[in-house]
């Protein structure tokens, strides 16, 4: 049987991960992975979940020009 801190360990890696690994947040994960599984997993599946509508909403994002024609160059002007 894996023991207690093992099981944190684990929980807070899947957490990190889960949240794109940033950097910084080791003290929060660790802190979270602390608690009940259920509590844990369930905020992981939260996250997945919003950068997922995140990642969606990105990909639909329509601000760039349909076709070739409405495309301008770059200014020659320089911004000074």
């Amino acid at each position: 049987m894996i023991d207690k801190e093992q099981q944190q360990r684990e929980r807070a890696y899947k957490i990190w991960e889960d949240e794109g690994r940033p950097d910084g947040a080791h003290a929060d994960h660790w802190q979270r992975a602390e608690r009940p599984d259920n509590l844990a997993d369930q905020e992981s599946d939260d996250v997945t979940k919003v950068n997922q509508r995140a990642d969606d909403e990105f990909a639909n994002d329509k601000d760039e020009p349909d076709n070739a024609a409405d495309i301008r160059p770059p200014s020659t002007v320089a911004p000074d």
